[in-house]
């Protein structure tokens, strides 16, 4: 099924596609969809842009790797929406533990990090993408994060480096080659779909 075709689907008809086939252009699809107002809708709940961000790609994430085993009651709409209010609690949850916990190292004179129990699977990866960077060459690496991290578009990273659309794009093909290259087999859905998620606005 041509990508063009997915737009005329009903959520449901996409959400079975993803259930039954692992079709990834259909989860693709839905969070084309429906990122944006779930960001609004997290944005009035946090009062900040980033934390909104993060937490609809934590939903999305969930949602892809619950596949199988999620069956809505509702619409995906009221799946995603309750999603996201329950994210935005444990968000909040895990941000007060931490800063407690920083809190009180801080009187013993330690700085040891702490992990929120949250997506932690994923959070390994997206640290393990940050360390592979580190490998590429400096254009190629400046290229990635400000694509991928930064969100920014093609031509604003050509533009800002000086350099062609094409020759950005080529980059951009190089790094998700070394990243393919050393990202564990196992580890590859998670990671395929990180990659979806920070690329979606390009």
């Amino acid at each position: 099924m041509a990508n063009c075709e997915f737009t005329a689907l009903t959520d449901q008809e996409l959400v079975g596609l993803v259930q039954l086939e692992d079709n990834k252009a259909a989860f693709s699809e839905l969070y084309n969809r429906y990122w944006e107002p779930l960001i609004n809708l997290a944005g009035k709940r946090t009062l900040s842009l980033s934390m909104a961000e993060e937490i609809v790609q934590d939903v999305f994430v969930d949602f892809y790797l619950r596949r199988k085993e999620i069956q809505l009651k509702h619409s995906l709409v009221a799946y995603l929406k309750t999603a996201i209010k329950f994210q935005v609690f444990k968000t909040y949850r895990a941000q007060k533990i931490q800063d407690k916990y920083i809190e009180t190292v801080s009187h013993l004179g330690q700085a040891s990090p702490i992990q929120p129990d949250s997506m932690l699977e994923a959070k390994q990866i997206h640290a393990e993408i940050v360390q592979i960077t580190e490998k590429m060459p400096p254009t190629c690496k400046q290229v990635f994060l400000l694509s991928r991290f930064e969100k920014r578009s093609n031509q604003d990273i050509a533009e800002q480096l000086n350099i062609s659309v094409a020759m950005v794009r080529k980059h951009i093909t190089k790094s998700m080659n070394m990243m393919r290259a050393e990202i564990n087999e196992h580890q590859m859905d998670i990671f395929y779909l990180m990659l979806l998620l920070y690329s979606h606005k390009n």
